[in-house]
Parts: C-alpha cells; sequence; structure tokens
C-alpha cells in the first residue's frame, strides 16, 4: 500500500467526517486535491455561479495553503462540468484570477451530472511541493 499524509483544513473537515474523504493528500512531492466544489464549509452549494466558482477555488487554496504550497505550484488541473459549453467561458474569467503563466496541464471533461444538482464545475489538481 502506497503511503500518503491526508491534507484536511479545518474548514473542509466535514468532507472527511460526512462525506468520507481528504480534501487532499501528500505522495512523495506531490499534492493530490480531490475534486473541489463550490460548497460552504457547512456544505451547502453557492448558487451564484460566479460565487460558485469563486468557493470552489477559495476551497482548493485552502487545500494548497495547508500543504504549504500555492496557486504557482499547480501543475494539472483536471475539471468536469454538466454544461461546459455554457459555463467555461465563466469558469475561465475566475481560474484566470488564480492562474498566470507558466501554465499548468488543463483538460476539461463534459459530464452528465455532478455529486448534487445546482453544481456547475468540479475541479481536481496536482501540485508539485517546491523544494525546501
Amino acid at each position: 500500500m502506497a503511503s500518503f499524509d491526508p491534507i484536511v483544513p479545518t474548514a473542509l473537515d466535514l468532507l472527511r467526517t460526512q462525506r468520507g474523504y481528504s480534501p487532499g493528500v501528500r505522495v512523495g512531492n506531490l499534492i493530490l486535491i480531490s475534486g473541489m466544489l463550490g460548497r460552504e464549509s457547512d456544505l451547502t452549494i453557492v448558487t451564484d455561479p460566479e460565487a460558485q466558482l469563486e468557493q470552489l477555488f477559495a476551497n482548493m487554496s485552502m487545500v494548497l495553503e495547508e500543504a504549504g504550497c500555492g496557486w504557482p505550484d499547480i501543475v494539472e488541473l483536471t475539471g468536469y462540468f454538466p454544461h461546459l459549453q455554457r459555463d467555461y467561458e465563466l469558469f475561465s474569467t475566475v481560474r484566470d484570477r488564480y492562474i498566470r503563466e507558466p501554465y499548468p496541464a488543463q483538460t476539461m471533461i463534459g459530464v452528465a451530472e455532478l455529486a448534487q444538482p445546482g453544481l456547475i464545475c468540479e475541479l481536481k489538481g496536482i501540485a508539485a511541493v517546491p523544494k525546501q
């Protein structure tokens, strides 16, 4: 079995206790970030589309910070969208507030549905831990 360390920011602890997964895990020099959603810490979905995407990135930021990383350390993003064509432009606008050159690898996928109705994107990522 591979050895890994869970990364669970306090504000995202309900993902561990109620949903049964870690928001992130450290494996070697990589941080694997679970699919983040635009939900508050009590797991309530943010209804405004732009605010929902902002919350998604804020949740991902918490995992990065807890791991001692930041957005420049992201090497890959994978997004899942029930309405990819409709929502990708807004996603890109919000993403560009966080991601700068050099850009990470990125894959965006249209899917039939996400875990709960009302979600417009699920985003997972991989970060490389900076050398100390």
